[in-house]
């Protein structure tokens, strides 16, 4: 025990651990609640940054078609039915030993759309819709097979153009069909007779997403961009006798 010297009254030092524990906390208490906090949190944001699957490439596909991911005859989904035909036309662009794709689909109908459709699955439509903007707005979703209706929805809604002009393909395949010049028919391609693809409606289209202003300016997005005109490219190329 040490006296004041003042002498107004004596002050107790703790002098056990547990009193010298009691004191810290006491003094420092919401002070060792945040740093706990924030190393709890950067503690997870590194493990969600170092478990994220890294991808070759972007691909989506918005429209009517719901694409089926379970099966009840033992058979594969058609969602990975997909995704097997994109790896078969894409390439192991970051070298790290395997092809993988990201690949994810909307539900979407325009209001005509809509109206003459019976089994309109309303939840996921509302639920989609929401999503879908920012899809084409901020993602590193590229390569787009989409409905017309869905073209037509958001073609001309950015200043610089959401989708890329394709007429420089016209030259390497005479067959195919242009919905508009920044649009292909899929159906027109042999690609459309893969597995997964060839559920899609035949009047599906694919194109190429203009990346934002920001976008444009990261590196990781213009590599994903120029991964996607390859991939393109290979659809477009593709013989199947």
């Amino acid at each position: 025990m040490s006296k004041n010297i003042s002498g107004v009254g004596e002050v107790e030092t703790p002098s056990t651990l547990k009193e010298k524990l009691q004191n810290f906390w006491y003094h420092y208490k919401w002070h060792s609640i945040v740093a706990l906090f924030l190393v709890v949190a950067i503690l997870v944001c590194s493990l969600q940054f170092c478990a994220k699957e890294k991808y070759d490439a972007h691909i989506a596909y918005i429209g009517s078609k719901q694409i089926g991911r379970t099966t009840e005859n033992g058979d594969i989904s058609e969602i990975e039915k997909v995704i097997s035909s994109l790896k078969r036309l894409a390439r192991d662009f970051d070298e790290n030993g395997e092809i993988a794709i990201s690949f994810t689909n909307y539900y979407f109908l325009s209001t005509d759309e809509e109206k003459n459709t019976s089994d309109v699955n309303d939840a996921l439509l509302a639920s989609d819709r929401k999503s879908i903007s920012s899809l084409l707005e901020h993602s590193e979703y590229y390569l787009l097979f989409i409905s017309p209706a869905v073209y037509e929805q958001y073609n001309n809604v950015s200043d610089y153009g959401l989708f890329i002009s394709l007429d420089e393909y016209k030259a390497k395949n005479p067959s195919l069909r242009y919905y508009k010049d920044n649009a292909i028919y899929l159906s027109s391609l042999d690609a459309y007779k893969l597995p997964g693809l060839s559920s899609l409606p035949e009047d599906t289209l694919v194109c190429l997403r203009n990346p934002s202003v920001l976008a444009a300016k990261s590196k990781e997005h213009t590599e994903y961009l120029e991964n996607a005109r390859e991939i393109l490219e290979n659809i477009i190329e593709l013989k199947i006798d």
